[in-house]
């Protein structure tokens, strides 16, 4: 527990620092998008010991790098299509050492956790002044609901959520999940206020995201648990002492992420 607190200690000052230095120069959160998008994508190929076949895992890495870094730009769609051409191609040619389901869970992997992250990075560069808000929105209340439902489920937890999938997973923590990932929304909305001062927060807005958005997380959560049994594996990795993986962490987010940006195109959340 101690190890695992230092480590989000850590984290949350890390992403503070990026956080200010991306509300003055957006280029600095696309390149760390993109960088964490790389570290996402080698974590999950590496789950189904991917990173042997170098054929499949260098080019994934290479798109999981490009495709954040040009979501900001017109070809935004040019290299997720490049990077599925190039999986088919790899898959023809070498079709009789390269398993088509590992090409199949390469493509699905890479296009998804890129796709959500460049979501992420167009909401924030393309509101520079509201940079904080938007990461703090699309990470915070996915992480606040998975700790809500962590230590209440800990120490309340007594009907199991879905055993097979997730043995630790309670009733109980689901619910103080989504009850604290709603109130994070409203939350985060009266910080920005009060920080921004002269902003308009839609509050109504923010609280059904909210509570969508911590539903939604804990089918992330458990659907990415899901590949780790397949692969016969705990953790995505052990970049973080105490949580596993970076993809431990981002797997409920990277679920969520698109419902925020879907909500933000139709939706005024600050203005």
């Amino acid at each position: 527990m101690k190890t695992r607190v230092i480590t989000a200690a850590v984290a949350a000052v890390l992403a503070i620092a990026l956080i200010i230095l991306g509300s003055f120069f957006s280029i600095i959160i696309t390149i760390a998008l993109s960088l964490v998008s790389v570290i996402l994508c080698g974590e999950f190929l590496s789950a189904k010991k991917l990173n042997k076949e170098l054929r499949i895992f260098i080019p994934s890495l290479l798109f999981a790098l490009l495709i954040p870094m040009l979501s900001m730009t017109q070809a935004r769609y040019i290299p997720l299509y490049l990077f599925v051409l190039c999986l088919c191609v790899m898959a023809v040619i070498f079709h009789q050492s390269v398993k088509i389901e590992d090409v199949i869970f390469s493509v699905f992997g890479v296009v998804f956790i890129t796709v959500s992250l460049s979501a992420l990075n167009i909401m924030a560069c393309s509101d520079p002044s509201h940079a904080a808000f938007w990461i703090v929105f699309n990470l915070g209340i996915p992480w606040i609901a998975d700790s809500a439902a962590y230590f209440v489920g800990n120490k309340f937890g007594k009907r199991k959520l879905c055993p097979n999938i997730s043995p630790n997973k309670t009733v109980e923590g689901a619910i103080a999940g989504v009850v604290g990932g709603t109130l994070s929304s409203l939350l985060f909305g009266l910080i920005f206020q009060l920080i921004y001062g002269n902003v308009t927060v839609y509050y109504g807005i923010l609280v059904l995201i909210g509570l969508i958005v911590s539903i939604v997380s804990i089918f992330g959560d458990l659907i990415f648990s899901l590949v780790k049994r397949s692969c016969k594996i705990k953790d995505f990795g052990s970049i973080m002492p105490g949580h596993g993986g970076l993809l431990d962490r981002f797997d409920s987010v990277l679920f969520c992420i698109p419902i925020v940006y879907i909500f933000s195109q139709f939706f005024y959340l600050c203005l």
